[in-house]
């Protein structure tokens, strides 16, 4: 009986293996795919955007003029504007093994940012009104951008550089002389800065979600505004020094070319 268990024992041990062999191996889970940051993209976003933009009057003109105010004298106009900002925009990162990320981008935003509202009493013809304008309806930044991948999808990041944002004014003065009216108008680009910061989310390997916050302000430059229609010899010039600034808040979405 003891030369049977131990023979019985002894077969098992070695067709154990074998049976072994032959069983299916369940596949182990594969491990999921660190995505690095390091790549180009193009994208666009959507958001809201204020501003702000301030004159100063350079000369004696059919509008206002220096002055230590008074009826009719001023020194300069304010506007305030709101309004919906669209773009597009493009770059590369790179991610180091640190998880620092480091980067550079170009965008284009478009805008419908204005306002108008009366100017001071016309100098020339009192009882006279006006109506002055300011527009922001586009603007481009070019940026350096320093991240932090917080895990392989996660990203958030400061950027800062060059912006530039075209500028438009216009008046038009309806005299109490039937008639006669002074209308000018100008454009100009205006350089400045942008700072920013934000956050991105990576969806898939090629495409990613972010939310981003930028401040723009833009350099104060003279506007020549030539009146059409005036009779006032050289003051028929609106000379005004003209400036502006910028907060917009805007979601945005990347299609990524990466490893």
């Amino acid at each position: 009986m003891k030369k049977l268990l131990v023979a019985g024992l002894g077969f098992g041990m070695l067709m154990g293996p074998a049976v072994a062999a032959d069983m299916p191996v369940k596949a182990l889970p594969k491990p999921v795919a660190a995505y690095s940051w390091t790549g180009c993209y193009i994208g666009g976003g959507a958001g809201g955007a204020w501003a702000k933009s301030d004159w100063t009057y350079r000369n004696f003109n059919p509008y206002s003029a220096p002055g230590p105010g008074g009826p009719f004298f001023a020194t300069g106009e304010n506007f305030d504007m709101t309004s919906w900002v669209a773009g597009v925009q493009g770059g590369c990162n790179y991610e180091f093994q640190n998880r620092i990320v480091l980067g550079i981008e170009a965008s284009w935003t478009g805008a419908d940012l204005n306002d108008t509202h009366p100017g001071a009493a016309q100098v020339f013809f009192p009882g006279s009104f006006q109506n002055v304008s300011t527009r922001i309806q586009q603007y481009y930044t070019v940026t350096g951008r320093l991240g932090y991948s917080f895990t392989p999808n996660w990203l958030g990041y400061v950027k800062g550089g060059f912006a530039s944002g075209r500028i438009e004014t216009s008046g038009t003065t309806f005299p109490a002389v039937p008639g006669l009216a002074l209308n000018w108008n100008t454009a100009d680009w205006h350089n400045g800065y942008v700072v920013g910061a934000g956050g991105e989310y990576r969806v898939t390997k090629n495409f990613s979600l972010g939310l981003e916050y930028n401040y723009i302000a833009l350099e104060t430059k003279n506007h020549v505004g030539a009146v059409s229609g005036g009779i006032i010899g050289p003051a028929d010039q609106v000379v005004h020094g003209v400036n502006g600034t910028m907060h917009s808040l805007m979601a945005r979405a990347n299609f990524l070319f990466g490893p």
